[in-house]
């Protein structure tokens, strides 16, 4: 069963998207990058959310979908004219990644820690339906 939707487009958009399409840099989604994958007994979702703290991020799971929301606030000090930019893609604000799960799962049960930049979220499977709860994410 393949997690991943095939999105045949998705380099060529972000190819012309870019400011410079003409001399392509490889630049970051709005959204973090995900892993989602399954072991015999869990679900494990990894999302890269590097510079932020276990208190930026929250994590919910309602009906076999997983919610993973987040944000850093940027900090002004100066302009963006003031200071000159030659390009600016740090992004500041805030996020959110909502997948459905492909089996059910133990909502009672999911653990969530935050460590070097990755939230990592344990979800173990289940053949009950379950309804929907908060997750505490645990800093190291």
């Amino acid at each position: 069963m393949a997690l991943i939707p095939y999105e045949p487009f998705r380099e060529m958009e972000k190819l012309f998207g870019d400011d410079d399409w003409f001399l392509p840099v490889t630049k970051r989604e709005s959204a973090p990058e995900m892993d989602l994958y399954e072991t015999e007994d869990s679900i494990i979702a990894e999302v890269s959310a590097p510079g932020m703290n276990s208190e930026d991020l929250s994590v919910n799971i309602s009906d076999g979908v997983l919610k993973i929301k987040g944000g850093k606030k940027e900090e002004v000090e100066d302009s963006d004219e003031e200071r000159g930019y030659y390009k600016k893609e740090i992004r500041k604000g805030t996020f959110e990644r909502v997948v459905r799960l492909p089996s059910n799962v133990d909502e009672d049960n999911v653990k969530a820690s935050y460590e070097d930049g990755i939230l990592k979220v344990k979800i173990p499977k289940t053949n009950e339906v379950e309804s929907g709860k908060e997750v505490k994410i645990k800093s190291k």
